[in-house]
This record gives C-alpha cells, sequence and structure tokens, in this order.
C-alpha cells in the first residue's frame, strides 16, 4: 500500500511544482511603475523607455508626439 501514496505524493508535488513556477518568473521580470519614468518616457519590462520616435518630442499639454523644431536663427551681425 506504500506505492500508491507514494504516487499520489509525487503527483501532489509535480502539481503545485507547477503551478508556482509561472509565479516565480512574473515577479522576477515586473515593468517599472509609471512614476517612476520621467516625463516623456514610459515602463518597459526592464527600466524607461522614450514614449516617442527619435525626432520627436511629447507634448505634454496634449499628449501627442511632435517633430523636434528646427534650432533658432543665429543673431544677425551689427
Amino acid at each position: 500500500m506504500a506505492y500508491p501514496a507514494k504516487r499520489l505524493l509525487t503527483a501532489a508535488l509535480s502539481v503545485a511544482a507547477l503551478t508556482l513556477a509561472p509565479l516565480g518568473v512574473a515577479t522576477v521580470a515586473t515593468p517599472a511603475a509609471a512614476g517612476a519614468c520621467l516625463p516623456g518616457e514610459t515602463g518597459v519590462t526592464n527600466g524607461c523607455a522614450p514614449f516617442c520616435l527619435p525626432g520627436k518630442y511629447l507634448d505634454t499639454a496634449t499628449g501627442l508626439c511632435l517633430p523636434v523644431p528646427p534650432p533658432p536663427p543665429p543673431p544677425a551681425p551689427r
């Protein structure tokens, strides 16, 4: 009668291990909290990343990615 008990114990331990394994992986790779990123960045799995593509900036008034304005012209000679 020891064999069925051993088999049941092995099955129970296997189910417990397979059930808890995804929880261990989920707690290791947590994304950054939204409050931890600077304005114009978003939380990703390993930290923060720019929200807009290169050459654009986040307009906080509208929430849109707008083109970076050209630099101002140099001052006129006197």
